[in-house]
């Protein structure tokens, strides 16, 4: 009967002791879960915001005038094309008659976009399109070869997520970490492209970005810096939360022996 008690006292002074423990491992499962959820949703959102043209809005204000004739109002400017957006006037007017801007003048908006995927048309060798420059060509493949590649990563990365829900063992809970943190940098790389290519329109292609014009970054760039903190914060609670936690320091026997040393046979 003795034997029977302390054996019984054993089991719940046991269970006392790992009820801390399994309420961090409800928090921890639910950070985890929050987080792959999320990146699901940023795999959509990632989608939306390349597809987009709101990622930097340049603001010409009343019109500012331009060498072809026509007055620069505004643009939109997308991960890979432009939409510029400009006051032609009614009367063809030389240099020196223009006005400074479209105050007074009659005529119509007329949108004009560049695609800088596309081959553009040439004469002489030059691009026809004035707002076609090569550098920024150049921007626009890095931000698309990153972009694509973040958008696979980001999708495996939330696969790989909801694996360690059924394999709780450290290793893959590294694994999503680190895929993680691969899509974190790849987003980055496409949000700093991006800034560095404004950059350049504003310092050397006036046609772009006339110089009495502003600009701000609209709602895809935000997209963008959401998906980029949420696949961080992601890697960081993924490697956070794959320590090894052996024998009494696992909150159940079956965490336990997931993390307990393995022989990887054929």
């Amino acid at each position: 009967m003795m034997e029977t008690d302390k054996m019984s006292t054993a089991s719940s002074v046991g269970t006392a002791e790992r009820r801390p423990l399994l309420q961090a491992l409800v928090i921890e499962r639910r950070i985890l879960f929050g987080c792959t959820c999320f990146v699901g949703l940023c795999t959509f959102l990632w989608i939306a915001a390349v597809c987009t043209e709101k990622w930097v809005h340049i603001e010409g204000g009343s019109g500012i005038y331009l060498h072809t004739g026509r007055y620069f109002m505004w643009s939109d400017t997308g991960v890979w094309e432009m939409c510029r957006y400009v006051f032609q006037p009614n009367k063809t007017m030389t240099i020196k008659d223009a006005p400074q801007n479209t105050t007074g003048l009659t005529g119509q908006i007329v949108t004009r976009c560049t695609n800088y995927l596309a081959q553009p048309p040439m004469d002489n060798g030059r691009p026809i399109d004035p707002a076609y420059d090569v550098n920024i060509a150049n921007y626009v493949r890095t931000m698309i070869s990153f972009g694509i590649i973040s958008l696979f990563v980001m999708a495996m990365g939330c696969g790989f997520s909801a694996y360690t829900f059924h394999n709780p063992r450290y290793m893959f809970k590294r694994l999503a970490a680190g895929i993680h943190f691969i899509s974190t940098s790849c987003t980055f790389v496409v949000v700093q492209v991006m800034m560095s290519s404004v950059d350049h329109m504003k310092k050397n292609v006036r046609f772009i970005y006339p110089e009495r014009a502003y600009h701000y970054y609209n709602i895809s760039f935000f997209l963008a810096w959401f998906v980029v903190l949420v696949n961080l914060f992601a890697a960081a609670s993924f490697l956070w939360y794959s320590r090894k936690r052996k024998g009494d320091k696992a909150a159940t026997d079956e965490l336990a022996m997931a993390d307990e040393p393995t022989i990887i046979g054929r």
